[in-house]
């Protein structure tokens, strides 16, 4: 049986502003290397998925950028969606475009992942479990401390040799049910990684979502433009997985993070003798613990401490570390304001 990958990139990154924009996201960028985020992750299925079984879902105006960016995959390969519905539309209209009753190996775009190896055993031991049965698997990362951004899975029973029956998946907890689930042993963050048969994604999404599957049945190439937009908004999450009865964790063996802000970068950036994160020419004195990014001409501080500053071409953005998650809610207030949102 043939697998397939379908990458889901039509974020906005919304999170990375202002470096990460609507028409050039954070998948788009390279922030720990010299490779994109994107082109990180297509590298990393190999050679387990070769490029031209790799299926790539975004936003219609990204898709000439990400052609670029992989040549090696068809363009026939890049699907393009007329709006943004979502995760569970956008992996039931990838899987709808896939002929063949294949393995589906679903990521999100923007993830660090290391090593390649451990990663590549996982995927393995989820892609020969999905041959064999009629389960939805999911990949489970250990939690590390009691992280309030990330959704949560509970292991129930045991199944097998590391693989847990799912008990039931849980929202993002505040920080005291995020350091219960820690103390428990028996939670997992939610990786947003699946994998699975197409035949038993569509049946989930047939008994769960029929709206979504009626909808899905109906739309061909002349017709997304105008039937897309009226899918639902749901993710794979809520829509399915939340409520399916034939769910699989297979816990991680690799080290994996989501880089949901400015903050979970700090790890992965190179230091200076006062413990500031660099990227681009940025020149301080007596600044301790900041993560600097400069895209052009020079950045200068004197005097600042945990600090996050990102300066780009047009915009400068400057906050403490702690406040990551506000950068999406000055997102949307820069959009709903006709002179500023040319900015994002």
């Amino acid at each position: 049986m043939v697998v397939k990958a379908v990458i889901m990139a039509g974020g906005k990154g919304e999170r990375f502003w202002p470096l990460s924009k609507e028409k050039f996201p954070k998948q788009l960028l390279s922030l720990t290397g010299k490779k994109s985020l994107l082109q990180e992750t297509v590298d990393r299925l190999q050679p387990l998925i070769p490029p031209q079984d790799i299926l790539v879902v975004t936003r219609r105006s990204l898709a000439r950028a990400i052609e670029r960016q992989l040549p090696q995959i068809p363009r026939k390969n890049i699907i393009s969606e007329p709006v943004g519905r979502n995760t569970a539309p956008c992996i039931g209209l990838a899987a709808k475009m896939i002929k063949e009753d294949a393995v589906m190996v679903v990521l999100p775009a923007d993830h660090i992942i290391k090593p390649r190896r451990k990663f590549l055993d996982t995927l393995k031991k989820a892609v020969t479990l999905a041959k064999e049965t009629e389960n939805l698997i999911t990949i489970g990362i250990k939690p590390t401390y009691p992280a309030t951004g990330y959704g949560y899975i509970e292991a129930g029973t045991r199944e097998r040799r590391q693989v847990f029956r799912v008990k039931r998946f849980v929202e993002k907890p505040d920080k005291k049910k995020a350091e219960r689930f820690l103390k428990s042993g028996r939670f997992f963050w939610n990786s947003g990684m699946f994998v699975w048969r197409k035949s038993v994604i569509l049946e989930a999404i047939g008994k769960y979502m029929p709206s979504l599957y009626q909808k899905l049945q109906m739309i061909s190439s002349k017709n997304i433009s105008k039937l897309y937009p009226g899918l639902p908004n749901v993710s794979i999450d809520y829509g399915i997985m939340e409520k399916a009865k034939n769910s699989l964790l297979i816990p991680a063996d690799f080290s994996w993070e989501d880089l949901g802000s400015w903050e979970s970068l700090d790890k992965f950036l190179s230091r200076d003798k006062e413990k500031n994160a660099i990227i681009g020419r940025v020149s301080t004195i007596d600044s301790q613990n900041c993560i600097m990014v400069n895209r052009k001409g020079l950045l200068s501080a004197i005097g600042v401490s945990d600090l996050i500053i990102v300066s780009t071409e047009d915009v400068t953005l400057v906050f403490p570390k702690g406040k990551g998650q506000q950068v999406k809610k000055l997102v949307g207030k820069l959009r709903r304001d006709p002179k500023l949102e040319k900015y994002i």
